[in-house]
């Protein structure tokens, strides 16, 4: 949860101006109330309308064009982006305690004795109690520490070191939360199987038939895609995603191959922005959620790890 008298207090210690407030879609319902309070202090507070999808997507350049000297983001956690202007990250948590959950599908864990916990940050209160109870039950436990998100045995959809790097030392990987995107995206990282402890379902899912059913779509993205003749590389101007260097790297190797390739850059991909432009197949260096959107945009869409793969295919 929010607690709104810290974070009036953190903002009210910047003494600014102006503040640019992004919020999550989940949370937009108080945000008008937030941006209130702000302003009783004297504050001024622009509100962005926008989805905000993570701590990677902050809008440093319009709060500059619209005057704003600080950023408020509510519900991410900083991973290090560099700003101009100074951000104050307000994380969202949610108290959960997952133990009458585990203690429920315990016989399902037998197999396992060395357990890797991860979840999303709403989340991350319940690992300590989740380690305890599993711990007192003879497991052993581990929290990985990733590279880019900021605690301990949290994952991104984009990061998922927090696991990786033990996957010689456990038996599998236990992801706590909700929504099957990270899960997912964790057991097409690693070998050692995925379970998921679904808050929202009560259930305890092995994630090994959906990681078939989504190599299996990854593959298909990729066959299609290798009989296209025109490429759009698609290129977030979010500061966090953006993957300018990559997109150049791709477009002079599909240009060797004699195909046509043109970087699209945007803040937001939308299907309708791409009619009538002849563009056959999609090359994602965005968010790897995109990926899952390739029906919706009526063309294949290949994320970076599959480039060369398609490479290859051409």
């Amino acid at each position: 949860m929010i607690e709104l008298e810290q974070v009036l207090s953190k903002v009210r210690a910047r003494k600014p101006g102006r503040v640019f407030v992004q919020v999550p879609e989940g949370l937009k319902p108080g945000a008008t109330g937030l941006c209130r309070e702000l302003e009783k202090s004297g504050t001024e507070t622009i509100l962005s309308l926008p989805p905000c999808y993570g701590a990677c997507d902050l809008r440093e350049d319009e709060a500059r064009m619209l005057g704003c000297d600080l950023i408020l983001h509510i519900g991410h956690s900083d991973y290090g982006i560099k700003t101009r202007i100074p951000v104050i990250y307000e994380e969202y948590r949610v108290d959960y305690d997952p133990t009458a959950l585990l203690k429920r599908h315990l016989p399902n864990l037998k197999e396992y004795k060395k357990l890797c916990l991860v979840t999303t940050l709403q989340y991350l209160s319940g690992l300590p109690k989740a380690r305890r109870f599993l711990e007192s039950r003879g497991k052993k436990i581990f929290l990985g520490s990733p590279s880019v998100a900021r605690y301990p045995g949290q994952v991104l959809g984009c990061d998922f070191s927090a696991a990786i790097p033990l996957e010689s030392v456990v038996d599998c990987f236990l992801f706590m939360g909700t929504g099957t995107f990270h899960p997912v995206g964790l057991a097409m990282a690693v070998k050692k199987p995925v379970l998921f402890l679904d808050y929202e379902t009560t259930e305890l899912v092995d994630m090994r038939n959906e990681k078939r059913n989504a190599e299996r779509m990854r593959m298909i993205q990729v066959a299609k895609a290798s009989h296209a003749k025109s490429f759009g590389i698609m290129v977030s101007t979010k500061p966090g995603q953006m993957g300018i260097k990559a997109a150049i790297s791709m477009k002079r190797k599909l240009g060797k191959k004699g195909l046509s390739a043109c970087i699209l850059a945007a803040n937001e991909f939308l299907p309708s922005q791409l009619e009538g432009m002849g563009i056959e197949a999609l090359i994602n260096t965005a968010c790897p959620r995109i990926r899952e959107d390739a029906r919706m945009f009526k063309k294949p869409i290949v994320n970076p790890e599959d480039f060369e793969l398609l490479l290859e295919n051409l």
